[in-house]
C-alpha cells in the first residue's frame, strides 16, 4: 500500500483533473446550447466528447473513492488501539441501555397482563353475579316465593349495577391500556435502535481487527516463505525434493495478488547453500537457548 502522503497527492491530482474536465464540459454545454451549433456534424461530435468527458468524471471519482478507503484503513491503523477501546465502550454503553429497556419492557408487560386479567376476571364475576340472581328469581316466581322474589330482584338490581360499574371501570382501564402498549411499542423501537446500533459499531470493531489480523497473516506468511525456502533447500540438498510442498500454495491478504507456491518456494531455496543451511540452523539453535 501506498504511504499516506503519496495517497493526498494523487487524490489532489486527480480532484484537479476533475476540475478542469468539468470546466470543458461547462464550455461545451454552453456552445450545445447554440440552436444551430446542437444539430451540425460538428455539434453532435462534441457531445460524443462530452459524455466521453462525463464518463472519464465518473472513472476518476472512482478512483477517489478507492484512494479513500486506502487513507481510512491508514487512519484506522494509526489509531487502532483507541478505536478499539472507543468501540468497546461504545458496545457496552448499548448493552446496558438494551438491559435497562428489556427490564422496563417486562415491567410494563407484567403490569399490562394484570390489567388485562383483573379486567376480564372482574367483568366475568359481574356478570355471573347478575345472572345468578336472575335466575334465583325466576326461580321465586315458580315456586310463588314471594320473599324470595323480592330479595332476588333487588340482588338483579344490585348485580346490574355492579355490572355497570365495572363496564365503566373497564373503559376507564381501557384508557390506561393503550398507554401501556403505546409505552411498550416506543420501548421496543428503542431496543431495534440499540441492537441497529450495537451491531453497526460490532461490525466496525470486527473490521478492525480482521483488518489488523491480516497484517498479522502477511507477515506470518513472510516468515513461514522464508523458513520454507530454507527447508526446501535442505531436502533439495538430501535428494528429498520430488514431493516437497506437494500442491503447497498460499497468499497475501492485504494484497491477493500475491501468492506463492512449491515453484516459489524452489527458486528461494537456491539461494542457501550445504554451509548456509548448517550456519542459518546453528544461530537458530543459539537463540533457542538464550530464550
Amino acid at each position: 500500500m501506498q504511504s499516506l502522503e503519496k495517497l493526498n497527492t494523487e487524490r489532489s491530482n486527480l480532484e484537479a483533473q476533475i476540475r478542469e474536465i468539468e470546466g470543458q464540459i461547462a464550455r461545451w454545454d454552453e456552445q450545445l446550447n447554440i440552436p444551430t451549433f446542437a444539430g451540425t456534424l460538428a455539434g453532435e461530435e462534441l457531445l460524443i466528447n462530452m459524455r466521453n468527458a462525463e464518463s472519464n468524471v465518473r472513472n476518476i471519482e472512482h478512483k477517489i473513492s478507492v484512494i479513500d478507503q486506502s487513507i481510512a484503513w491508514i487512519d484506522r491503523k494509526a489509531n487502532s488501539i483507541e478505536l478499539m477501546a472507543d468501540y468497546k465502550e461504545k458496545m457496552e454503553s448499548w448493552s446496558l441501555d438494551k438491559a435497562d429497556l428489556q427490564g422496563k419492557r417486562k415491567t410494563l408487560s407484567t403490569r399490562l397482563e394484570e390489567v388485562l386479567a383483573h379486567n376480564e376476571q372482574a367483568i366475568t364475576n359481574a356478570r355471573q353475579a347478575e345472572e345468578g340472581a336472575a335466575r334465583a328469581y325466576a326461580q321465586a316466581v315458580a315456586w310463588g316465593d314471594a320473599d324470595g322474589e323480592k330479595t332476588a330482584s333487588a340482588d338483579v338490581q344490585k348485580a346490574a349495577k355492579v355490572l355497570a360499574t365495572e363496564l365503566e371501570q373497564q373503559r376507564r382501564q381501557g384508557l390506561i391500556v393503550s398507554a401501556l402498549e403505546q409505552e411498550i411499542k416506543l420501548i421496543d423501537e428503542h431496543i431495534e435502535e440499540a441492537i441497529r446500533e450495537s451491531e453497526k459499531i460490532e461490525r466496525s470493531a470486527v473490521i478492525l481487527a480482521t483488518e489488523r489480523l491480516q497484517e498479522e497473516w502477511d507477515a506470518a506468511v513472510q516468515q513461514l516463505i522464508a523458513t520454507g525456502s530454507k527447508l526446501y533447500a535442505g531436502k533439495r540438498y538430501m535428494g528429498w525434493e520430488q514431493n516437497a510442498f506437494h500442491d503447497f500454495k498460499i497468499r497475501n491478504e492485504l494484497n491477493t495478488s500475491i501468492a506463492w507456491d512449491w515453484s516459489e518456494l524452489l527458486k528461494l531455496s537456491y539461494q542457501y547453500g550445504p554451509q548456509q543451511i548448517i550456519d542459518l540452523q546453528a544461530d537458530a539453535f543459539v537463540e533457542a537457548e538464550a530464550s
